[in-house]
């Protein structure tokens, strides 16, 4: 595979990603650099080119391409992508443009204790702010924080507003632009250098982060910065700011052009991972935050092509979007061929979409549009209505779930609520377990989730002849097991004494304590649970087993329940120091939920 697999809906496929995280969280996810010499330009904005064709390969075959894949340079991916019909700006054309996009040199006071500066720079700089502590107030730079810190942690710098009409730090702020360089100083030296990822002004968000200074104002011109790095020994300012004809000591906010940074670079560090210069990278565009309520809402709201005579309903888009829910489980790309779609999905519509409703096998690759958690590139419709066959089979569009509501079903509990919200409204009267099992969500069977392959017994059966003759076989397997931490399995067994949270039994083996550490939300796909103490319980075998079978679950009132008839088996036993997370025993429910309805 190469990039002659590569298809214009991939490419444009991931050029609507791009534009919706922003350049610099787009290359940082996929694991590119910025174009030194090819940008793509699309509806007048760029891209870069090998960024875009290593993800657009992901979404036209399934496998993303590294820049160390690109052999022939980046000449050969400006010319694919040409050949798509897509416009390349050549080494030319980008260099022309480089002094306009070259970063510039901010010049920016940390302040002193007066102003709190050391412990702002600490706060919001050094250390960084959880984007989930400022949430509430952010509104809609909430997106554009989040596409830009994939770790939750923002770095920000903020500057107090002005009553001055064009002095120095009046241009600063009116100037500066994402991708200039951001130099702190302090004490006649610079300490730090950062770039500008972007720029918003917000007085609720500087109040939840510095508070006010003395006048009551407050740090409300923000910066967003990334490549954060404090220098090993303080850098002297004097020559430097002489040298750029800025007052010495440093007084306010300053702004010097592209050219004076170059004047000055050899008096700087060299940065650790040296940027080629780059135009300012387009922000993400804002729009409204997609919410699990939102999602589960679409998801109840599918069109089902009712049947009027009997209320029987096609299962079209509800089988098709549990079988993308799957993808995410399983780590595939969200978006995928219509050639895919055609060959896994259609099987499925056919045995199990009530066909005879005389719609579409392959509708909901298109259809599914409607429900605001679907996308497909590459292909038009004047009409609106889904393209025919050897029309897609030419165009071969790419569809799948959105951006955003992919990142909400990454999280596993919504991603269970989503399977359930999906077998209870449109799937009650199939075999579930079997259907999950076939479209990959074998896992949800269980509360351990998919055991490893060479854990059960896949050995052949020997005869009888051979189990008298010979000794018991044995057979070789390759392990790739899950690495659970036995000392946190130890403390709890020990924090509760070896005695069964359920029933209290304390049983002796070997003349000793013998107890089990089970896992709330398994460890196993598609659970993904963490091996911390929050999500453990020290049980008996019995309920162990009863436990992960999803034959018993705790309610919210810590009663264990059957989950079958619901049934007391009694409290939950506590434990002072044993802190249980409430969100596991809620995933723990929500399965047992699932698990309810797949063996109706």
């Amino acid at each position: 595979m190469g990039l002659g697999d590569i298809t214009r809906a991939g490419v444009l496929a991931a050029v609507a990603e791009c534009r919706h995280l922003g350049r610099e969280t787009f290359r940082r996810r996929y694991g590119f650099g910025r174009a030194k010499t090819y940008e793509l330009v699309w509806d007048g904005n760029s891209y870069d080119s090998k960024a875009i064709a290593g993800v657009a390969h992901l979404y036209s075959v399934g496998s993303l391409l590294s820049a160390d894949d690109f052999s022939g340079g980046a000449r050969t991916v400006a010319h694919r992508l040409r050949t798509l019909g897509f416009t390349v700006k050549d080494g030319a054309t980008v260099a022309d443009g480089s002094e306009q996009g070259a970063p510039q040199m901010v010049l920016q006071p940390r302040g002193g204790a007066r102003d709190r500066g050391p412990q702002n720079f600490a706060k919001s700089v050094r250390q960084g702010v959880p984007i989930a502590d400022i949430k509430d107030v952010l509104g809609g730079w909430a997106d554009i924080l989040t596409a830009l810190y994939p770790d939750g942690i923002a770095r920000l710098w903020g500057s107090t507003p002005t009553r001055q009409v064009n002095n120095e730090k009046v241009r600063a702020l009116r100037d500066r632009r994402v991708g200039d360089d951001v130099f702190f100083y302090t004490e006649n030296h610079f300490i730090a250098r950062a770039r500008i990822l972007h720029l918003f002004d917000s007085l609720p968000v500087a109040r939840e982060v510095w508070g006010t200074d003395e006048d009551n104002a407050t740090w409300e011109h923000i910066m967003a910065l990334g490549e954060v790095e404090e220098f090993p020994t303080r850098v002297p300012a004097a020559p430097i700011l002489r040298r750029l004809t800025v007052p010495v000591p440093l007084r306010s906010l300053t702004l010097r052009s592209a050219e004076d940074y170059r004047r000055v670079a050899q008096l700087l560090p060299e940065r650790r991972q040296p940027i080629s210069p780059q135009p300012p990278t387009a922000h993400p565009a804002v729009s409204p935050r997609l919410t699990v309520t939102d999602l589960l809402d679409r998801i109840d709201s599918l069109d089902t092509h009712r049947r009027s005579e009997d209320r029987a309903s096609s299962r079209h888009q509800s089988l098709a979007l549990l079988w993308a829910v799957s993808r995410i489980a399983a780590g595939k790309p969200r978006l995928a061929p219509w050639s895919s779609f055609h060959r896994e999905v259609d099987p499925l519509l056919a045995e199990l979409g009530l066909a005879d409703l005389k719609v579409v096998p392959g509708s909901p690759f298109w259809d599914l549009q409607d429900s605001g958690l679907w996308e497909v590139h590459g292909i038009e419709s004047d009409s609106g209505f889904m393209p025919q066959a050897e029309v897609l089979d030419k165009a071969r569009p790419v569809a799948g779930l959105t951006q955003a509501s992919t990142e909400l079903l990454q999280n596993p509990l919504t991603r269970l609520e989503a399977v359930v919200k999906l077998c209870s409204t449109y799937l009650d009267d199939v075999d579930q377990r079997a259907l999950l099992s076939r479209v990959g969500l074998a896992g949800y069977a269980t509360a351990d989730g998919l055991l490893d392959e060479d854990e059960g017994d896949h050995g052949q059966e020997i005869t009888d002849e051979d189990r008298a003759t010979s000794p018991t076989a044995r057979r070789e397997s390759t392990s790739s097991r899950l690495v659970r931490n036995a000392s946190i399995a130890n403390e709890v067994k020990e924090m509760h004494g070896h005695a069964c949270q359920v029933c209290e039994t304390r049983l002796q083996y070997m003349r000793r304590p013998y107890s089990q550490a089970a896992h709330i939300r398994g460890l196993g796909s598609p659970h993904d649970g963490p091996d911390e103490l929050p999500n453990l319980l020290c049980l008996c075998p019995n309920h162990h087993v009863l436990f992960d079978g999803l034959e018993i679950y705790i309610d919210v009132d810590d009663v264990v329940r059957r989950t079958h008839g619901g049934d007391s088996l009694g409290h939950l036993r506590r434990h002072v120091n044993h802190r249980i997370d409430e969100a596991y025993l809620q995933y723990h429910r929500t399965l047992c939920e699932l698990s309810r309805l797949t063996k109706k």
